[in-house]
C-alpha cells in the first residue's frame, strides 16, 4: 500500500516521490501519473514551476476525488496507457525543461511589475535531469525508439518471445 505524502488540490505525491494529478470533473475523475525531469525540487516548486507532465499512465474513472485518493492508497487503481496523453506530455517536457523556462503566470506577474523569481534549478551545483527528455526525430517521433515510442523508466518491456496483441 502506497500512501499519499503531500497533496494540494488535485495534485499529490506518493511516498516514493511520484507525482499524480486528478483530472476530469469531481464526479467522474481519473488519476494521471506525472513525469518529473528535474531532481531536487520540492513538491511546491514542481507545481509552481510546472516541472512535470503526463507520462500517459491513466486510471479508471472514479465517482469523487476522495474515491480516487482512497483507491490509490489501497492499491485498487487499474492503470492503462493513453498514447495521446503521453505524446502531449513529451511535448510539454521538451518545452518546460529549458533552463530559462518560466510559466506564463510568472511572466505575466513580472510584466505587471512584480519581482522576477529565479528558477530553483539555477545556481545549484549539479542538477541532472531525473527523467531524460526525449529528442524529436521528424520521421519516427522519438530518437532511439522504434515507431516513436517513449519508454517509461519503470515500464517493463515484453520479451520478444511473448505474443503481442
Amino acid at each position: 500500500m502506497v500512501r499519499i505524502r503531500q497533496r494540494q488540490g488535485r495534485h499529490f505525491m506518493d511516498e516514493e516521490g511520484r507525482m499524480f494529478w486528478i483530472n476530469g470533473p469531481d464526479n467522474f475523475c481519473y488519476l494521471s501519473e506525472q513525469r518529473q525531469w528535474r531532481s531536487g525540487l520540492s513538491f511546491q516548486e514542481i507545481l509552481d514551476w510546472k516541472q512535470c507532465a503526463p507520462s500517459g499512465l491513466v486510471s479508471q474513472r472514479f465517482g469523487s476525488l476522495r474515491a480516487a485518493c482512497e483507491a490509490f492508497e489501497h492499491n485498487q487503481v487499474l492503470w492503462s496507457h493513453d498514447l495521446y496523453l503521453r505524446r502531449m506530455g513529451d511535448q510539454m517536457a521538451l518545452h518546460r525543461s529549458s533552463d530559462d523556462y518560466r510559466p506564463t503566470v510568472m511572466k505575466l506577474a513580472e510584466a505587471a511589475g512584480r519581482a522576477v523569481r529565479p528558477a530553483p534549478w539555477n545556481g545549484r551545483q549539479s542538477n541532472p535531469l531525473s527523467c531524460p527528455v526525449p529528442l524529436m526525430n521528424s520521421s519516427a517521433g522519438l530518437v532511439g525508439e522504434p515507431g516513436g515510442e517513449l519508454t517509461h523508466p519503470r515500464r517493463r518491456r515484453r520479451s520478444l518471445r511473448e505474443p503481442v496483441h
